[in-house]
């Protein structure tokens, strides 16, 4: 039992991770990483399926023995890298200017419209 404790109080510590880090808000780990999606990168939804697999064999008396406990640290070490490498404040700012850098192109793109239309009417 007291692994179980232990992956639970794993499992708690990736999910107020992906909370703080990326806003995905969720009760367990695999609702959490498919909230997250491709924000994250594969290695780290396979460490979160390490994770969720042995919680579930965990309950059950004969699969609890199947459970390796080494790749399920690291399975925690390589997602607990991953989440403490975003920065919230980062990713905010760069999806904003992404947001700014296509209106941009939009505005200059109907700008560039418009002067063709005027110059083929013979307005310019």
């Amino acid at each position: 039992m007291q692994n179980d404790l232990d992956l639970n109080s794993i499992e708690q510590k990736v999910l107020n991770l992906l909370r703080v880090k990326l806003g995905v808000k969720a009760r367990d780990l695999p609702r959490g990483m498919k909230r997250a999606g491709r924000r994250l990168p594969r290695d780290a939804h396979r460490a979160a399926q390490v994770i969720s697999t042995a919680k579930v064999q965990l309950g059950h008396p004969k699969l609890a023995r199947m459970v390796d406990l080494h790749s399920v640290a690291t399975a925690e070490t390589v997602l607990h890298a991953y989440l403490e490498k975003i920065d919230p404040k980062e990713r905010r700012k760069h999806a904003i200017l992404s947001m700014l850098g296509a209106q941009a192109l939009n505005i200059l793109g109907v700008f560039v419209l418009v002067i063709a239309l005027l110059t083929w009417r013979g307005f310019l």
